[in-house]
C-alpha cells in the first residue's frame, strides 16, 4: 500500500479487514434484507478505513524515474518473450 500511495502520489487506504470478499456478500445480503435501503447506505455503516499510507514524494520520484528509464526500455526488449510465454501457454487465451 505505501507503494502505491508513492506511485500516485495520493494518499492509499487498507480495508478495515482482510475479509473483503465476505464483507462484500454481508453487505448485498443486509440490503437485500432490507436493513439497509441501497449499497452506498450499507457500505458506509458496515466499513469503515484502515491504515492509511501517506505518499513519501522522493520515493515517488524514485520510482517515477525507474519507470522512465528502466522499465519502458526493459518492457519493448522482453516483449517477444512475452509472446513466447503466450504462445506456449496459450494464457491469456485470446476473446
Amino acid at each position: 500500500m505505501q507503494i502505491t500511495a508513492d506511485i500516485f502520489g495520493l494518499p492509499a487506504e487498507r480495508p478495515h479487514t482482510h475479509e473483503t470478499s465476505g464483507l462484500g456478500a454481508a453487505i448485498n445480503a443486509a440490503v437485500g434484507a432490507g436493513f439497509y435501503p441501497d449499497h452506498a447506505a450499507a457500505q458506509a455503516r458496515m466499513t469503515h478505513p484502515g491504515q492509511r499510507f501517506e505518499p513519501n514524494p522522493e520515493h515517488g520520484r524514485l520510482y517515477d524515474r525507474l519507470y522512465r528509464e528502466v522499465y519502458q526500455k526493459m518492457y519493448g526488449r522482453l516483449a517477444p518473450l512475452y509472446r513466447g510465454i503466450r504462445r506456449i501457454t496459450q494464457y491469456p487465451r485470446p476473446d
